[in-house]
């Protein structure tokens, strides 16, 4: 639900950042007379029509003017008469202000940040979130300072820039590499639907949270190193964290799914070996879906409990997955049948990356295709800040590292994810995502009855933030085989004997 009061504080900030202090004229008139705006009258100190010097000047309260007489920069004085409310200016609570802006987002401030003012102003909350607002002369100037100071601090930045549209900002993001510790929106979205500034603002912080903890297990000079690589894992971890943004923003065409397909192939292919060209058609006309990769060889596997996988990904860039609309008997049954013939794997996961579901889409369009999947089969649908989530831990190089000592292989984390039986075997297998009203007492109705309608469907498996963080934190907590396997090494020095 869109904030009028929000709206126009957002609209106050943008006047105040661009044109200095606000005359009466200028300030929404929702906000005069507010806590959010501090009147002050000034009087002149040259004449108000030629700008010569003053002779005298008279502050008559009874009529509300200031009255000048100068000396006249040509040579003839004259005198004038100016109302109070052309020399009253107005300037923001700056402190109240910030407030406003954190708990538009569901946050409490901490302190602000005003020394870098007029161009820009900055406040952290309590949750250590840097808050950044920019204007002035020149916000990109004004950005690049937000850039750094979001590297050399490691501090997770919400940057409201002046602009509708944020396209040429990721583009200078690609440059710092920022990744998931930068989430940048227009200013003029602070009073909209705040589901476009907390989902993606939580799952930054949960990123970042996620990869401090993993980073505390390693030695001290270890951490320093990760400090300075974490927050460079490519310009896909910028477009995968603004995907949603920057459709609901219209900076990308309703029609057009290129730009996820192209940032979810160069993600899903950090992870495991991918196909490049699959989208389109193929030389019978039928429609190819728009990746297809194969997880293969996890190791150490001793047990052979590690199937072979194959995917095939179909990207849903709209605001929300419009799974109503897709067709099954057709479209999605080749992009399986395809699969069976051609991956040559054991077990074949049909996945969508996705920016939202709106209700309980997932759970209908699993019901009309579950029909069609075999018992090796599954639907497995990626939110993209999931996948962006994931993608971070494998990009940061010492905590990847750190997960294969613990596990051997990377692909061991995220495996599960699409193969049933192993995610049954995992403590995610009963996270849901929130769907419909949170009450402060629990899951609302709503949410109860999908849960119940998630937990009989098994072979549906939705991967949010959430998922991502449970799977790599009891990983990462689990005593690794390769930790086992160096640990029999040192303890049966008879092995060594027999020539192994």
């Amino acid at each position: 639900m869109s904030d009028h009061i929000l709206d126009k504080v957002a609209e106050a900030i943008s006047l105040r950042l661009r044109e200095g202090e606000l005359s009466e004229g200028s300030v929404p008139s929702s906000l005069t007379g507010t806590d959010f705006v501090n009147a002050e009258l000034k009087s002149p100190q040259r004449c108000p029509q030629c700008s010569g010097q003053l002779q005298r000047k008279e502050k008559d309260e009874s009529e509300q003017v200031f009255r000048t007489q100068c000396t006249g920069r040509y040579g003839e004085a004259h005198e004038e008469t100016v109302s109070f409310e052309e020399w009253r200016f107005f300037d923001l609570r700056w402190e109240l202000v910030m407030q406003r802006v954190a708990k538009g987002i569901d946050r409490s401030l901490e302190m602000v940040e005003p020394q870098s003012l007029p161009s820009s102003v900055h406040g952290v909350t309590e949750d250590g979130l840097r808050i950044s607002i920019i204007g002035g002369r020149n916000p990109k100037r004004e950005a690049t300072k937000v850039y750094i100071h979001a590297l050399r601090e490691n501090q997770p930045t919400l940057l409201l820039v002046p602009e509708e549209e944020i396209d040429s900002y990721l583009e200078m993001q690609s440059l710092f590499t920022t990744g998931s510790l930068v989430y940048t929106v227009p200013l003029s979205m602070l009073g909209e639907d705040s589901e476009y500034l907390e989902g993606p603002v939580e799952a930054m912080e949960q990123i970042q949270g996620l990869e401090k903890e993993l980073a505390r297990n390693l030695d001290e000079e270890s951490h320093k190193v990760v400090g300075r690589i974490h927050s460079n894992p490519r310009y896909m971890l910028t477009e995968l964290n603004h995907m949603r943004l920057l459709r609901t923003n219209k900076e990308l065409p309703q029609s057009s799914g290129t730009r996820l397909e192209e940032v979810g192939y160069a993600a899903l292919s950090t992870l495991t070996p991918t196909y490049p060209d699959a989208g389109g058609e193929d030389d019978r006309g039928d429609e190819l879906p728009d990746l297809v990769f194969k997880i293969t060889d996890v190791a150490p596997d001793p047990d052979d409990k590690y199937a072979t996988v194959g995917g095939v990904v179909d990207t849903k860039s709209g605001d929300d997955a419009e799974f109503g609309s897709e067709e099954t008997e057709g479209k999605h049954t080749e992009y399986l049948s395809r699969g069976r013939r051609h991956l040559d794997v054991e077990y074949i996961s049909h996945v969508f990356i996705v920016n939202e579901i709106d209700g309980k889409k997932d759970i209908e369009f699993f019901d009309k295709m579950d029909e069609y999947y075999k018992a090796n089969e599954n639907l497995v649908i990626w939110y993209v800040v999931a996948l962006a989530m994931l993608l971070e831990m494998a990009l940061t190089a010492n905590l990847r590292n750190e997960l294969q000592l613990i596990g051997g292989d990377f692909q061991k984390v995220f495996y599960p994810f699409f193969v049933t039986d192993a995610f049954k075997q995992t403590s995610v297998n009963g996270i849901t995502r929130e769907v419909g009203q949170q009450t402060e007492d629990g899951p609302g109705k709503v949410q109860k009855a999908y849960n119940e309608a998630y937990k009989e469907r098994p072979k549906l498996h939705v991967i949010t933030t959430d998922v991502v963080e449970e799977r790599i934190r009891t990983f990462a907590e689990s005593q690794g085989e390769v930790e086992n396997n160096l640990a029999e090494y040192f303890r049966e020095p008879s092995l060594l004997y027999e020539g192994y």
